[in-house]
């Protein structure tokens, strides 16, 4: 058996950049042989496994033959016969079928060096279109490489996957992952456009202010949300989004207009706490984040990041907590209050 090192990881190398992931091909082997070297393998049928020590993926060479709809829809050929260009030549783009072997020498049957060199998205074969992911790692690949475009004939091969109908076979969880990996979910949504599929994205809103900022994956995907996405809850729903970016997003939705519309008044101290009861500061690490995204539109952050602190610090005293449920009720309204109450006028005063 013989090791490559493949996909990603080569292609990083070339551009200067640090691989995230290592991926690996085995030439000449067996599942037999793999497990009886210590590797585990991800499913029944996938003739990929986990290297024991490492935990990086072990890929057999393998040959697929379109037999079914959408991206899961191939029969694989992982005979120990199966040559390395031939493993190659099944991948998406050029750039991802180099090879390195372990003495750092390069198999490039496709010309992804010279493709790498253009910056340019080309497609190994006309297999390309048999596999509608692809469509969406196009867009990703030209989101998270810098000045990368897409060729002409790769065009071409996108459109037949269009006009195939096999756009529809694609899962809310692939989608999803997509967009999870791309470095810019405002910039990846803007590629799908470009490449007139962005249909695909349930609730999109074209015409929306959307802008990237420097935050984190999680805020950003949720800034997102809030800004790009007029129908969360199908969105939500089609792409199976985890609960943090929908409620982040949906929090969003919910108060991040008026905090950032609110002016201090003590005349209006009910609506503060209106504003402040929405926000349900019992999530303490959701509210950060939702601080984190709006702090640049708001110069009161600051203002209700101490109010909050002090409504939390508040406590009932022994002889009020035993008293009746409405009593108590009105005891925490009162006190919430005159403490918003409080804070307003030694702000305006400062």
């Amino acid at each position: 058996m013989k090791v490559y090192l493949v996909g990603g990881a080569v292609r990083d190398k070339l551009l200067g950049l640090e691989p995230k992931e290592k991926d690996w091909v085995v030439v000449g082997s067996s599942p037999q042989e793999m497990l009886a070297k210590g590797f585990k393998q991800v499913g029944k049928d996938f003739p990929v496994f986990i290297h024991p020590k490492t935990g990086e993926e072990y890929a057999l060479a393998r040959t697929e033959r379109k037999s079914g709809h959408g991206y899961t829809g191939f029969n694989f050929d992982t005979n120990s016969n199966i040559s390395l260009e031939e493993d190659l030549e099944r991948r998406d783009f050029t750039i991802n079928a180099i090879a390195e072997d372990d003495n750092g020498n390069l198999i490039d049957p496709f010309n992804g060096q010279l493709d790498v060199k253009k910056k340019q998205l080309k497609h190994v074969s006309n297999a390309f279109s048999e596999d509608p992911l692809r469509v969406l790692r196009a867009a990703r690949f030209k989101t998270n490489l810098s000045g990368f475009d897409i060729a002409k004939e790769t065009i071409y091969e996108i459109d037949k996957i269009k006009n195939s109908g096999e756009l529809d076979y694609l899962t809310g969880e692939r989608i999803w992952l997509e967009l999870y990996k791309s470095n810019n979910p405002f910039e990846f949504l803007r590629n799908l456009e470009y490449l007139n599929i962005d249909y695909i994205i349930p609730g999109y809103n074209k015409n929306s202010d959307c802008f990237n900022k420097n935050l984190n994956k999680l805020l950003n995907i949720s800034l997102f949300m809030h800004k790009c996405i007029k129908e969360l809850d199908s969105f939500c729903t089609k792409l199976k989004v985890p609960n943090e970016y929908k409620d982040l997003a949906k929090l969003l939705n919910k108060s991040s207009d008026e905090i950032v519309d609110y002016i201090p008044d003590e005349k209006n101290i009910s609506h503060l706490l209106l504003i402040i009861k929405n926000l349900d500061i019992r999530k303490s690490e959701r509210l950060e984040n939702f601080f984190s995204i709006i702090s640049g539109n708001t110069q009161y952050t600051d203002f209700f990041k101490e109010l909050i602190k002090k409504i939390k610090l508040y406590k009932l005293n022994e002889v009020d907590s035993k008293k009746t449920g409405k009593e108590i009720q009105q005891i925490i309204q009162d006190a919430h209050y005159n403490i918003a109450s409080e804070h307003t006028k030694g702000f305006l005063e400062n």
